[in-house]
């Protein structure tokens, strides 16, 4: 992938966790895209969607969800659902300030998917455009009733205790390659804690009642033969959602992870979403360019106008000193005639006086003969 630079950091997460985080910058980006992976993986299984998007002037950032990947916290566990929110939320801030102007893609997949639609509708602001990678709103294996009331019990008196979260790893795609080297990283895990569970079923109800209120752009892809997640709670998603400029992909007979499965599949589904998210971010990066450069000449027409008034104001201090500097020199040279004066009438005063005096003394002579 030529077309990016890549790096990595961290920052501080809710509660002081910290967060891992990467990039893969374009050279002349148009677009930003982050990925919201989903539960038990991390951000740098996404190689495929990197391939498909490089040299298209998307830049691509991507977290490590807390209690995942090289993040820090205990293995699928999290203490409240929206701390992933808040979590995202900071390096949506952190994106958008690297990226100031350029459109914002919320990429989530599975579990991401009912992160990033959380978000979307709670901070429908900060992004331009919601892609959801078969979300996890439904899952495919229904829980008795007596197991949810046991997670809840168990959630309020042992939250961390964590379990298996028991599902085939056969079933993220038919390509077995893959499947190999997703049991093969060590960065994946398939723990999660009772407090999860209680915390992502709660999550999926909100993230579904807030589709109505979603008018952004909506992509959402999703195999058919999904048996993980239930593509029916993607399809009540679409058509709830208020976008006017909405798609959805249905792929027929794919598992879980329809950008990995086999390798002819999978560049069909990335064809059609990169595809889609390429022809989308066109009019809008156009439009907010169009803000951007407006913007950019009325700070310029300001700067401009603050110089002329400084300008102004400085050659009137200017005008202004050099008056106050001629009016002292005024008052002194007259202060100095005034001097002069005033020594030449006492000057002459004194004449006056030795004149009078010598007068008097020769009258006194005078008499005297």
């Amino acid at each position: 992938m030529d077309s990016y630079s890549h790096d990595s950091g961290t920052y501080t997460g809710k509660g002081g966790v910290e967060i891992f985080f990467q990039k893969w910058v374009a050279r002349k980006p148009r677009a930003v895209l982050i990925i919201v992976h989903g539960l038990g993986e991390h951000s740098g299984r996404y190689g495929n969607l990197l391939k498909s998007l490089s040299g298209k002037n998307i830049s691509v950032f991507a977290l490590d969800h807390r209690g995942h990947g090289r993040s820090e916290g205990k293995r699928g566990h999290v203490d409240s659902f929206m701390d992933y929110i808040y979590d995202l939320k900071l390096f949506t801030e952190f994106v958008k300030e690297e990226n100031r102007g350029l459109p914002v893609i919320l990429y989530g997949h599975s579990m991401g998917g009912v992160i990033a639609s959380k978000y979307a509708t709670t901070y429908p602001d900060d992004l331009s455009m919601l892609v959801l990678s078969s979300p996890g709103f439904t899952p495919a294996l229904k829980i008795p009733n007596w197991k949810k009331s046991l997670g809840a019990f168990m959630s309020k008196r042992i939250p961390a205790f964590s379990t298996s979260v028991g599902i085939d790893a056969n079933l993220i795609s038919h390509d077995s390659e893959y499947v190999k080297s997703y049991l093969s990283d060590p960065l994946n895990h398939n723990r999660a804690s009772t407090r999860f569970f209680i915390e992502f079923s709660r999550a999926t109800g909100e993230a579904l009642a807030g589709a109505p209120y979603f008018r952004k752009p909506l992509l959402i892809f999703h195999g058919s033969d999904d048996q993980i997640v239930d593509y029916k709670g993607a399809e009540q998603f679409y058509n709830n959602a208020a976008s006017s400029v909405k798609k959805f992909f249905l792929y027929e007979g794919l598992y879980h992870e329809t950008i990995n499965e086999s390798p002819a599949e999978a560049e069909k589904v990335l064809s059609d979403v990169t595809g889609w998210i390429v022809s989308h971010i066109g009019p809008f990066a156009t439009v907010k360019q169009r803000v951007v450069s407006a913007v950019k000449k009325v700070a310029a027409k300001k700067a401009a106008v603050k110089k002329a008034v400084a300008k102004k104001s400085a050659v009137k201090k200017t005008a202004a000193k050099k008056a106050a500097s001629k009016k002292a020199a005024v008052k002194k040279a007259s202060t100095k005639k005034g001097t002069v004066k005033k020594a030449a009438a006492k000057k002459s005063a004194v004449k006056k006086t030795a004149t009078k005096k010598a007068a008097s003394k020769k009258k006194v002579k005078k008499i005297k003969k």
